[in-house]
């Protein structure tokens, strides 16, 4: 199958009329998605070997032990997906599933996945799909709060000697040099605040105590945009992968790790700095992609053809640009809400416009060599005022009741999603 687009959204249902609408994010929050499409076979298969554990942590399986869990389900990389089909499925079988998400969260309600042109998602028998979410309970919250932050509450047992968050290790901490070098309190236990590594499966992310609220009922909405297999538009597709890249925090020639630490700590502006001069920013340079196999040629040339930013509140931007010509690529903007329905939500990021190559009159994809460099650049506003557009150091949003700890910075997230085509043969398998 070919696909031009998958949409999800979160919706609300009337318990005494069933109806159903969007629920907005002040009630229910969409942290991450990941979805898996292929034969149903396969994806029992996948369901029965992840049930009760993270699907996309393979070494929290019975033949690993639970304390060395990595929390790969919100790392948001091509290859969590591949690790997860390498230890469930035979060889053969692998290439049938595709997956879509990983760092797909609220921000991109607004956006659109839709390809341009003949340029596709392509599926090998889409019988089922599988669907990992990760949604945060946000009904009742104080306003001033930011719960998709994920704060660790006094509830979480962090032991820094033993590196462990509630017993269990999480991802190491892997910082770009330009983080480490500003003492980023993202990048160590020691200094932790908040983020993912704190946001597992019935986390609560306030402070006791949890008073029951209103029963609520809330489903997944997905939507595709796909084509008739006896579609004249089939015989002319051209199917496209998502390659490694990129991530502001780290990078595989400034980092040694294979995943880079994916949030960082805004600071504080310095007191009396103009409000027009209060921006962060890093950046890192990465391979374009990096290949599943080493039997993949680094010199295989791809066309670039969808890419946006994954900013949270407080972004001003994410830039992409080919590293060896400073060539700008890309630069995404987030979109504010500033109403009360919706998909307007004032305070939050409603949506995420991409970068679309294509047929005339859009702009000629960039072409690009596996192993090219890339630069991605991650600005945010670290001011401490109030306004909608401003990256606010405040408490995160709570589920019930006020949290009492203090924070000193916000989680940001800094990832360029790219979506491209090779120039031949190539494998179209998941993607994150």
């Amino acid at each position: 199958m070919h696909m031009k687009s998958a949409q999800l959204d979160i919706v609300l249902v009337n318990n005494e009329t069933g109806e159903k609408s969007p629920a907005p994010l002040y009630m229910t929050y969409n942290h991450h998605h990941a979805l898996m499409l292929g034969p149903h076979e396969d994806l029992m298969k996948l369901y029965n070997y992840t049930k009760d554990h993270d699907p996309l942590d393979p070494t929290s399986f019975p033949n690993q032990t639970k304390k060395h869990h990595m929390h790969r389900g919100c790392m948001m990389k091509r290859r969590s997906f591949e690790a997860l089909l390498t230890a469930a499925l035979p060889q053969g079988r692998r290439s049938q599933v595709a997956a879509f998400g990983g760092a797909s969260g609220a921000e991109y309600r607004g956006t659109s996945t839709k390809l341009a042109g003949r340029y596709t998602y392509a599926v090998d028998s889409p019988d089922s799909f599988m669907v990992l979410m990760h949604f945060i309970n946000t009904y009742g919250a104080p306003e001033s709060q930011k719960l998709w932050e994920c704060p660790c509450t006094s509830a979480r047992k962090i032991d820094v000697k033993n590196g462990t968050i509630d017993g269990q290790k999480p991802i190491p901490f892997s910082c770009s040099q330009q983080l480490i070098d500003e003492k980023n309190t993202a990048c160590s236990l020691a200094t932790y605040e908040g983020g993912y590594r704190c946001c597992e499966h019935g986390v609560f992310l306030t402070e006791g105590p949890h008073p029951a609220g209103p029963l609520q009922q809330i489903e997944a909405k997905f939507t595709f945009e796909f084509y008739e297999p006896d579609a004249p538009e089939v015989k002319t597709a051209r199917p496209t992968m998502q390659p490694s890249c990129c991530d502001a925090t780290g990078g595989y020639l400034s980092n040694s790790s294979y995943f880079a630490n994916l949030e960082y700590d805004i600071p504080q502006c310095s007191p009396g700095t103009p409000p027009e001069q209060c921006e962060h920013v890093i950046s890192s340079v990465e391979y374009f992609d990096v290949p599943s196999s080493n039997s993949s040629d680094p010199n295989e040339e791809f066309e670039l053809v969808h890419a946006w930013g994954h900013q949270h509140v407080g972004g001003n931007g994410l830039e992409l640009y080919k590293d060896s010509t400073g060539e700008l690529l890309c630069r995404s903007h987030p979109k504010y809400g500033t109403g009360e329905q919706a998909g307007d939500e004032k305070g939050f990021v409603v949506g995420i416009p991409p970068c679309v190559w294509g047929p005339p009159p859009l702009p000629a994809p960039p072409r690009f060599r596996r192993h090219d460099h890339v630069r991605t650049v991650a600005r945010y506003n670290d001011t401490w005022s109030d306004g909608r557009d401003t990256d606010r150091c405040d408490k995160p949003r709570a589920t019930r009741g006020t949290s009492s700890r203090s924070a000193t910075c916000t989680r940001r997230a800094g990832l360029a999603v790219l979506t491209a085509r090779g120039s031949g043969g190539v494998h179209i398998g998941p993607a994150c």
